[in-house]
Parts: structure tokens; C-alpha cells; sequence
């Protein structure tokens, strides 16, 4: 392995020393390139500045639960936009280090060129948790620091701005919702008083009038129906009586009966006005239905009984005047039934007048307890809102005056000093290095190419040949001679273009 690097670099040698010429213009040329090249390669100032973006304010534990909090936790995410937007460029070229005052005689076309250049310049990037890194690059330190140091102050007051207008929106919707809810309460209440007005009668007390006047009506109308079945008992017995059915022992039961039946009237309606407000366990309304019960078993073996006596008796067909006082009690009982008949029908229509009064009344109380749902939504929705409102305001003026604000500069840009990127060091470097790389390389790269063979090591390795003997040139003086003729050249061309590079660094350095 050894000797085949030795064989590679003595044929390399030997081939630069054969093709020097070649190898001495390459070397020049490529000196001169990369000379060149330095000192017409711009210098690359960068200028950032470092914004840090907080997740919690100082005032937003002192105010939670007072102010509506806006936040900044997304502006990492929209710097770029904010930044590159037609507003900012347009305050970037018509800032001094730019176009200046002469930005408003620019073409579109010379605007847009303009601001596409600046924002390939400008680089913004996530530059760690809650950082945002703004560089601004230029030939010109000065103009990027101005740059880098404006575009800045862009981001920064546009996210004030946009969080006192998001402040401000909040505050102007509430307070708009304020005044709509407010419009709603005073329609809710206006709405409760007109219907009120339109139905004054219909009042909790009005409804226990009617209740207490429909309760009434219904007992006297059950003591007409008593009175009337009564009567209809009288007459039946009068009639019986007339035709000798009946007996005096009869009349007695039919007068027993009656005051039994009376008995049970009282009763029953002693029973109602204790259910309007006692249950039906109470002692007193169990006591009473114990009584109603055994007098109607009373009621009915009373009447067993006179049926009993009727169907065993002979017929006792009366005259003369009882029977004349019997007939005359027919005619009154007719005529007082005819009257109870007349006085149960207007009871009735007094009992349908009282149900449609507390049916109005009903209908009117649920469209009061539907307005007044109303009304008490909105008014819990009007006072939520007014908390909200106040909150609202505390909110916009905290970030009015900036009392809130979630973001700082953490490192503002400065003027920047030294270069970036690839720098005339860089390409100095590379031309002493390339200037010897190129014209080696071109040399081997032909060696490979002529395909000649320049060893023995070629003939006894690769074509298995046997090798007797090897044969060199003979260097006599002239071609002594011109080989110190051909170092010196070229050892004086390096020398020379070696000064010309420590020259042209000087008068970098010098400025």
C-alpha cells in the first residue's frame, strides 16, 4: 500500500514538474480568482434582537377574577406574518436607512421588488421556550441594526395594539350586549305591567273569592238537590197515603226518614269544610264519616221496614178532610219542587261562571309566571353582564396603559461588528489552499486520462512482464541548468502572488 501512494506521488511529481507551465497558470489563475473573489465578496452584517413572551403577567394574579385576561401565548405563531405584512414593509422602506421620503416616488413594481428583498433579508425564528429571535441581515452593519431594530419595534407595538383593540372589542360587544339585554328587561317589565293592567281581577285574592264562592254554591246547590228529593218523597207518600197504601205508621217512618236524611246533609256538608283544610285522617272527619255511614244504614232499614208494614197492611183509603189536607200537601210540594228545580238551574249557571272565573284566572297566572320567567332571565343575564362590562373595562385599561403587557425585550438588537457568514478570511484561505489543490488535481486527473506508462512497477505488477534492467536519462549541465531555470520561475511566481495576497490583506485591514 505503501509503495503504491510513493509510486502515486512520484508520478504526480513528475508529471507537475513535466507540465509546469500548465501547473503555474492554473496556480495563478486560481490564486487570482479567489483573490478577486475576496475582496469583491460583500461583508454580511446580522443584527437580532431576542423577544421574550410571557405566559402569566405580574397583574394577572392580582386581577383574576377582576379582568378579562388577553393573552399573547399564540404571537410566536404570527410574528412572521405580522412582520412581513404590506403595513410593516411599508414602514420599513419609508424609514431613513431605506428609502426615506423618497419611498413614495417608488413604482409598485420598484415597492414590491423592494419589501420582497427586505423580507428575504429578515429572519424570524423560535429562538426557545416563549423566545422569538428577529435577524435582520445586510452589507451595511448599520443598516441592519436600524432594520433589526425597527422591525422589532413593528412586532412590538402591533401586539400592544392588537391586544388594547382585542381589550376594546371585548369591552364595546359587552357593552353592547348590556344595552340589548337592558332593552329586553325594560320590554319584559313594561309587558308584566300592561298585562297586569289589562287584568286587574285576577288576583291570588280574587282566586280565593272565587274558590270560596265555587265551594258555597256547590253545598247550597247539593241542599236544593236534597230538598227536591225530599219533596218528591213527600209527595209519593201523600199519594200513597190518598190511595190507602199507607198507613199512620207509615207517615211516621216517612217523617223519621226525612229527619235522618237531614241529618245527613248537615253531616256531609260539616264534612266538606273540613276537608278545605284538614286531610282525611283528621279525627273530627273521620269521626263524621263514621256517623254519615251508620245513619245511612239507619236510612236504609227504615225504609226496609215501612215497605215491610205496607205490603202486609189492608188499604185505608182516607177521606173528608185528611184527605183534603193530602191533596193540598201534593200541591205545595209540587209547587215548591217547581221552585227548587229553578233555583238548582241558577245555581248551576252560577257554578259554570265561577269555573270559567278561576279558568281565566289560572291562564292569567301562567302567562304572568311566563313573563316573569322572562323578565328574570334577563335580569340575571343584565347584572352577569354589568360584572362583565366592569371587567371588560378594568381589562382595556390596564392594556391601555400597558400595565398587562405579556411581552418584553429580552436582548434588543445591536450594532454588529464582525461579519457573518463566509467572510475575506474565509476565501483567503481557500485561494492559498485551492491555488495548489487545482493544478495537482487537473495534472492527476490527466495522467489517468494519456494512459501511459511511467514505471516498471506497471509492467511486472499489471502486465506480469519480466523487468531485466531500468534505464534513466542522464542530466547533463544545460539540462541542469534549465531545470534551475524552471524552480526559480516558479518559485517566483508563488512568492509573487503570495505578496500580492499579504498586499491586498493589508489594505483590507487598513480599510
Amino acid at each position: 500500500m505503501n509503495s503504491e501512494i510513493t509510486l502515486l506521488v512520484n508520478t504526480i511529481q513528475k508529471e507537475l514538474w513535466l507540465r509546469w507551465r500548465l501547473a503555474l497558470i492554473l496556480f495563478v489563475i486560481t490564486a487570482a480568482t479567489f483573490l478577486t473573489a475576496a475582496w469583491v465578496w460583500p461583508k454580511i452584517y446580522t443584527s437580532s434582537s431576542v423577544i421574550l413572551v410571557d405566559q402569566e403577567s405580574i397583574l394577572s394574579p392580582l386581577m383574576r377574577g377582576t379582568a378579562v385576561e388577553t393573552t399573547v401565548r399564540d404571537r410566536s405563531r404570527i410574528a412572521q406574518q405580522t412582520i412581513f405584512s404590506q403595513k410593516a414593509m411599508d414602514r420599513v422602506i419609508a424609514s431613513p436607512s431605506w428609502a426615506g421620503a423618497d419611498a413614495s416616488n417608488l413604482s409598485p413594481k420598484e415597492l414590491d421588488t423592494l419589501k420582497n428583498v427586505i423580507r428575504g433579508k429578515t429572519e424570524v425564528l423560535n429562538a426557545g421556550e416563549n423566545l422569538i429571535e428577529i435577524s435582520f441581515k445586510d452589507s451595511d452593519a448599520e443598516k441592519a441594526f436600524r432594520t433589526a431594530a425597527l422591525l422589532t419595534d413593528i412586532f412590538m407595538q402591533d401586539s400592544i395594539n392588537a391586544k388594547q383593540e382585542e381589550s376594546r372589542s371585548a369591552y364595546e360587544f359587552i357593552n353592547e350586549q348590556v344595552g340589548i339585554y337592558q332593552g329586553k328587561l325594560r320590554r319584559a317589565e313594561e309587558a308584566i305591567k300592561e298585562f297586569r293592567s289589562k287584568n286587574v281581577d285576577a288576583t291570588q285574592g280574587a282566586k280565593d273569592n272565587a274558590n270560596a264562592r265555587l265551594v258555597e254554591l256547590k253545598r247550597e246547590f247539593e241542599g236544593v238537590e236534597l230538598e227536591i228529593s225530599s219533596e218528591k218523597s213527600g209527595i209519593l207518600g201523600n199519594k200513597k197515603r190518598l190511595s190507602g197504601e199507607v198507613s199512620p205508621e207509615a207517615n211516621a217512618s216517612f217523617a223519621k226518614e226525612g229527619a235522618i236524611q237531614a241529618r245527613i246533609t248537615e253531616l256531609n256538608t260539616r264534612l266538606e269544610d273540613l276537608r278545605l283544610n284538614y286531610k282525611e285522617t283528621y279525627p273530627d272527619i273521620v269521626q263524621i264519616k263514621g256517623q254519615v255511614k251508620f245513619l245511612q244504614k239507619a236510612l236504609v232499614a227504615e225504609t226496609l221496614k215501612r215497605e215491610s208494614a205496607t205490603t202486609k197492611g189492608t188499604k185505608n183509603v182516607p177521606t173528608g178532610l185528611v184527605a183534603q189536607e193530602l191533596k193540598q200537601g201534593v200541591l205545595v210540594s209540587e209547587a215548591k219542587i217547581i221552585t227548587l228545580v229553578g233555583k238548582k238551574q241558577q245555581l248551576q249557571l252560577l257554578i259554570d261562571r265561577e269555573r270559567e272565573t278561576l279558568t281565566d284566572i289560572n291562564a292569567v297566572e301562567a302567562e304572568v309566571a311566563e313573563l316573569n320567567r322572562d323578565y328574570t332571565v334577563n335580569q340575571n343575564m343584565y347584572q352577569s353582564l354589568l360584572g362583565q362590562r366592569e371587567n371588560a373595562r378594568v381589562s382595556m385599561n390596564i392594556d391601555i396603559k400597558n400595565q398587562g403587557l405579556t411581552m418584553k425585550i429580552q436582548e434588543p438588537a445591536i450594532l454588529p461588528v464582525t461579519p457573518h457568514g463566509v467572510r475575506f478570511a474565509h476565501i483567503i484561505m481557500a485561494g492559498l489552499i485551492f491555488s495548489f489543490v487545482v493544478p495537482i488535481g487537473l495534472v492527476y486527473v490527466i495522467t489517468l486520462l494519456d494512459q501511459k506508462v511511467r514505471s516498471e512497477l506497471y509492467l511486472r505488477d499489471e502486465l506480469r512482464l519480466p523487468i531485466l534492467a531500468s534505464v534513466y536519462k542522464i542530466k547533463n549541465i544545460a539540462v541542469k541548468r534549465q531545470q534551475v531555470l524552471k524552480l526559480a520561475s516558479i518559485s517566483f511566481t508563488i512568492l509573487a502572488t503570495w505578496s500580492v495576497y499579504g498586499y491586498v490583506i493589508v489594505l483590507r485591514l487598513q480599510g
